[in-house]
């Protein structure tokens, strides 16, 4: 994937395909919690752990990052140098949705956003899966089905995060084959996004 040196990197390019690729291994681990927490039988867990997964991955990922770049890019868009160390924490926080190219820190830039990528992403997951699993076991107990949304998601965002940063390290033929499409399509979106986002340069 090329990346454009003066529009920086937009991680949902990085982040969501991986994501994907875990998605039946997640879906896995979240029924097994389901039945282990919630008592469910294998139909009932695999059923309603794959809705929810399927809508928090499909809509609450890039709902949460779209949210986040736009406000970034909006407000705290300039790129600031890495003099310091408080610097190097902004950059991999509070511009974690859309990293400024700072190419030769991109080595750690990378992973460290994805760890606060997934921080925030997991949140927003136990909420979204957490509604939807209330909606969908009605019988349950609604702090059993807490205890799943928790539990459940801290092992499976985990296995996403490792996922996400073997895929910035370990690049295979097979996982880029399969990334490639929707990387293209979601960085192009990003980049035009971006453009539309982006306050006007000062007029000197």
């Amino acid at each position: 994937m090329h990346l454009l040196a003066n529009m920086g990197v937009p991680m949902i390019a990085i982040y969501w395909p991986p994501a994907w690729l875990a998605f039946i291994p997640v879906v896995a681990i979240e029924s097994w919690w389901a039945r282990r927490v919630l008592g469910n039988g294998w139909r009932k867990a695999i059923t309603s752990t794959l809705i929810a997964n399927a809508v928090s991955t499909l809509v609450g990922i890039p709902l949460v990052w779209c949210m986040w770049a736009a406000v970034q890019l909006r407000f705290f868009g300039n790129a600031l140098g890495l003099e310091n160390p408080a610097r190097h924490v902004y950059a991999v926080t509070v511009q974690a949705a859309w990293l400024v190219p700072y190419e030769q820190d991109l080595w750690w830039m990378l992973p460290a956003a994805s760890v606060v990528l997934t921080a925030v992403f997991f949140v927003g997951s136990v909420l979204v899966e957490g509604f939807i699993m209330k909606r969908m076991q009605r019988g349950a107990d609604v702090r059993a089905v807490r205890a799943w949304a928790w539990k459940a998601h801290l092992c499976s965002y985990a296995l996403i995060l490792a996922v996400v940063v073997t895929f910035l390290y370990v690049p295979r033929a097979d996982l880029d084959r399969i990334a490639r499409a929707p990387v293209e399509f979601v960085f192009t979106a990003a980049l035009r996004a971006a453009s539309w986002l982006m306050p006007p340069p000062a007029r000197g």
